[in-house]
Order: structure tokens, then C-alpha cells, then sequence
């Protein structure tokens, strides 16, 4: 028997959330369309999103899938594709036990961010802190067909 993803209940330890932007735009999908990610990138952005909800936030730390907090309460993932990915998170921040939110997508060149990048997802968690509404629940990153865009 074949099994799909579908057919497999995982218990995921995190909710996860995206931010929305004042246009009420989740600010994740819109940087995986403009950076134009790659199937590939997208398949293992996916993966290791999957793995961050279902893993203990220590363990996260320890096998280095998160590193930080590279600013306040910043977070980035750490992932390798055709690029350096790094989408910045928090814990919480409305229930720092239970949830993470993915504040900004960014890509890491020669080991940094983009200038201003952590500031601004900070910026984006105190939006958050004031307004629950400027966050979303995580949906998969889509790819391929999925978006309309092939490579």
C-alpha cells in the first residue's frame, strides 16, 4: 500500500503563522514569488518549516536549524538551496510555548542579511504584538505548477 501525504497525520508541536503586510499580503509567499525561488528551494523550505513545527525549539537551536536571536527576539532558519535562505521568525508572539511566526523572508549573501532586514522583522513582530490579525496561518509553500512558475 502507498501512502500519501495526505494519508499521514503528523503532530506538529508549533502552530505556524506568516505575516501579513499592510496591503494584508503574506509577506512569505509574496518573497518566494519575488525572489523566484526554485522548485528545489521551495521543496526544501517546505521541509525544514515541517520539521521546525514538529521539533523541540532546543533542538531546533542545537542541530542549527534556528540560529539566534540574531536580533531581539529574531530568529533566522538556516537552509541551504541555490541560495542562502533565511526567513526570520519569533517565537509566539502571542504564545511563545506554542507558535512561531515567519516575520520576513530573506537571502543570506557572503554570511549576511540584507541591510535593515532583522530590524524590520522585529518592526513586523511589534505589529503583531498590537494586532494578531497581521498574521496568518503557515500555508506550504507552493511551487512548480502550484504558482505558475516553472524551474
Amino acid at each position: 500500500m502507498r501512502y500519501t501525504q495526505k494519508d499521514v497525520i503528523v503532530m506538529n508541536r508549533y502552530e505556524l503563522s506568516d505575516f501579513l503586510d499592510d496591503r494584508a499580503k503574506n509577506v512569505i509567499l509574496q518573497w518566494v514569488k519575488d525572489d523566484r525561488l526554485t522548485k528545489r528551494d521551495c521543496a526544501v523550505l517546505n521541509q525544514k518549516i515541517s520539521r521546525l513545527a514538529q521539533e523541540d525549539f532546543d533542538l531546533a537551536i542545537k542541530t542549527k536549524l534556528l540560529a539566534g536571536p540574531i536580533y531581539k527576539h529574531v530568529y533566522k532558519m538556516r537552509m541551504k538551496g541555490a541560495v542562502q535562505l533565511r526567513p526570520m521568525l519569533c517565537r509566539g508572539p502571542i504564545s511563545n510555548e506554542s507558535e512561531y511566526t515567519f516575520l520576513l523572508g530573506a537571502v543570506e549573501t557572503g554570511g549576511q542579511l540584507p541591510p535593515g532586514s532583522k530590524e524590520k522583522a522585529e518592526n513586523h513582530r511589534a505589529l503583531v504584538l498590537g494586532d494578531a490579525n497581521r498574521r496568518t496561518i503557515h500555508k506550504r509553500i507552493p511551487w512548480g505548477a502550484e504558482r505558475g512558475v516553472s524551474g
